[in-house]
């Protein structure tokens, strides 16, 4: 018979130490990308324009 301290216990530090180790790669692959391609390029990004006569669904 098992008795109720038997039971397998899993550990959520290595899932989430590894989605945090994840996660600081991919801003330090952004920030050292931004750094170097940083040319002063004028990049705008501009919002899709609404139309007035546009009626929500």
């Amino acid at each position: 018979m098992l008795s109720r301290h038997s039971h397998d216990t899993h550990s959520t530090a290595f899932p989430i130490g590894l989605l945090l180790l994840a996660v600081g790669a991919i801003l330090a692959y952004l920030a050292i990308g931004g750094a170097l391609t940083e040319n002063n390029s004028k990049i705008a990004v501009y919002t899709p324009q609404m139309s007035d006569g546009a009626k929500p669904r």
